[in-house]
Parts: C-alpha cells; sequence; structure tokens
C-alpha cells in the first residue's frame, strides 16, 4: 500500500476589524466619518478595545454613543467599532469698551453658537452726542473657544447746545426773551455763556433762573 499519511500543521486564521470615527454636523442631529482605524491580525474571541482621538477640534468624544463597544472580534473581517464627537458649543458675548454713556444702547445679550456655526455681528450701537466705533469683528465662523466682541464710543464734538438773554420788562419782575444762540461743543463737555451787551441794560447774574454754565448732553437739550 502507497498510501502516504502527511501531517498537516493547523493555522491559525487571524482577522481584522474597524474603528470608525465620527463628528457631528452642524444640524446636531447627523454625523460624517472622518477617519478610520484597523485593527489587523487578531484572533476570532479577542475582546475588541478602541481609544478615541484627541485631535478633533472643537469636538468631545461620546462614549455613550459608541456602537458595538465590548464586541468580541468574530471570525470574519465585518466587525466595525463606531466611535462619536459631538459637536462643542461656544459663547459669543459683547462688551463696550471705555466711557459709556448715558442712553446708550443696551448691550446684546449673550448668545451660544456651536463650533464651524455662522455668527452675524450684531448691529451698531448708539448714544445721543456720541459716534459708536463698531464691532471689533464682522461676522465669523465660531472657533472652538468663546469670543468676546468689543466697541466704543467718540463724544460728538457738534452736538447743539443754546444760550437765551432775557430782557428786563418796565414791571421790573418779569422778562422776555430777547435772543436764542444756537452753539455747539463737544459732548459731556462743560460749557459756558458769554453775556451779551444792550443798550440800557446791564447784565446780572443774580436774577433767579440765569444758569451761566452746564453740560451739553447728548440729546442737545442743553
Amino acid at each position: 500500500d502507497n498510501n502516504e499519511i502527511t501531517d498537516k500543521p493547523n493555522t491559525i486564521v487571524k482577522y481584522y476589524y474597524t474603528i470608525e470615527h465620527y463628528t457631528e454636523n452642524l444640524d446636531g442631529e447627523s454625523y460624517t466619518k472622518v477617519d478610520e482605524d484597523i485593527i489587523k491580525d487578531v484572533l476570532a474571541g479577542t475582546e475588541t478595545s478602541y481609544t478615541a482621538k484627541e485631535d478633533y477640534t472643537g469636538f468631545t468624544f461620546d462614549d455613550d454613543k459608541t456602537e458595538n463597544k465590548g464586541a468580541k472580534v468574530p471570525a470574519n473581517n465585518d466587525l466595525v467599532i463606531r466611535l462619536y464627537y459631538t459637536r462643542n458649543s461656544y459663547k459669543v458675548t459683547y462688551e463696550y469698551e471705555g466711557t459709556v454713556p448715558a442712553g446708550a444702547s443696551n448691550l446684546p445679550e449673550e448668545a451660544t453658537y456651536k463650533y464651524g456655526a455662522n455668527v452675524t455681528v450684531a448691529e451698531e450701537a448708539t448714544a445721543p452726542g456720541y459716534t459708536f466705533s463698531g464691532r471689533d469683528k464682522e461676522d465669523f465662523t465660531m472657533p472652538a473657544e468663546d469670543v468676546v466682541i468689543k466697541g466704543s464710543f467718540t463724544a460728538n464734538t457738534d452736538t447743539q447746545y443754546k444760550v437765551e438773554h432775557y430782557l428786563q420788562d418796565l414791571d421790573g419782575n418779569s422778562y422776555t426773551l430777547k435772543d436764542t444762540e444756537t452753539l455747539a461743543g463737544t459732548t459731556d463737555t462743560t460749557a459756558t455763556a458769554t453775556p451779551k451787551q444792550y443798550p440800557g441794560f446791564t447784565y446780572d447774574s443774580t436774577v433767579e433762573g440765569t444758569k451761566t454754565e452746564g453740560v451739553i448732553t447728548g440729546d442737545g437739550q442743553l
């Protein structure tokens, strides 16, 4: 009998499994696959493991969403472990720098935006007798950090105020408005009135109601 018996060693079969990484889209519902790792040369029945990546700026790994966590390697290459990273949110706040004039617009409320969202900067502020410098940022894409948007005011130099001149009536008690001067100066600075000369009259600063100086208000009502 020429039959030969040949001993063939058993072959150890190894497999691989895939780890996929997904980041959250701006809609807050869907995810996009951004990377994958292939774990090679593992035996069937081996307990799988995974490590979240730390280089996805603006995202945080959410292990509660991991798919096939704790799975063991099957006797095929079909296992996929999916890791999900939620998109972080950051704050946008507004500030005034320097002097804040009376009557200035209220600061916009603090708002929260997701990383990568488009941020529309609030309209320019206003204040009576002042010019707003503008915001220090234009519309932007939200970075992976809180953002403070600043603006300031400059006092106008042409804010109007009035000086009224009254002449005493013949009864010696009442006064009649004779002239009104419309002048201009810098908002929130002190303006001083200059008396006029009228034939037959003498300026008297002691008369009740006389006001020789005042702060120029932004509304032009001094």
